[in-house]
């Protein structure tokens, strides 16, 4: 029963940390400010998580985690390969803004946190990795695709979308993302996997 209460306040303490960062900054938060959207005393927040630090790492992996599990499930389904493709990368693009909210990112915001995105991604981008090596795996066996080297491919289209995403929020001061530019990069991030499929597919698939 301790434990689960502990695990109920420390989600409790995350997701308030995770509207905080998303609505002012990394770099603007402060752990009295998460402490009071909670009603917590700021000794207690600090049994949970000694620093900011440690709360921000332990919301980015949150959302990693909750995005893995929705991947799996992507992966589980019956559909077809080129389906769960672009299932798996719309939930991408969702884990991508989510993230990018999160520290804000204009300059100092981008500083403060890349250390720990560079460190929580090594593990992260590997299981990336294998879930779309499987999907292509899967449609070569089932005849779908017709390719020779997934993890080549694998790791070839997880470059394009990085680098997608670094197009639309790394260069950009965290005001000018408004609406249109993440319909831009929701339309260029489709509109190249679909053109990856129709490349690897025997027959065109219009109903992408």
């Amino acid at each position: 029963m301790e434990n689960k209460l502990s695990r109920d306040k420390e989600e409790l303490i995350l997701h308030a940390a995770q509207r905080r960062f998303a609505a002012y900054s990394y770099s603007k938060v402060t752990m009295d400010e998460i402490a009071d959207d909670i009603g917590m005393a700021k000794a207690s927040l600090y049994y949970y998580f000694p620093t900011k630090e440690a709360i921000f790492r332990s919301v980015v992996q949150y959302e990693q985690e909750e995005f893995l599990a929705r991947a799996k499930e992507v992966l589980a389904n019956s559909s077809l390969a080129s389906h769960k493709m672009v299932e798996y990368v719309q939930l991408r693009m969702k884990l991508t803004e989510r993230l990018s909210n999160l520290s804000q990112i204009h300059q100092q915001g981008w500083h403060d946190v890349k250390p720990i995105f560079n460190e929580l991604f090594k593990t992260f981008v590997q299981h990336e990795l294998q879930y779309v090596i499987q999907i292509l795996h899967e449609g070569r066996k089932s005849g779908e695709f017709h390719l020779e080297e997934p993890k080549k491919i694998a790791s070839m289209i997880l470059h394009v979308l990085q680098g997608l995403h670094l197009r639309f929020f790394r260069g950009y001061d965290q005001q000018a993302i408004n609406e249109s530019d993440h319909e831009l990069f929701e339309h260029e991030t489709l509109l190249f996997v679909n053109t990856i499929l129709h490349g690897v597919c025997k027959k065109s698939k219009r109903d992408l």
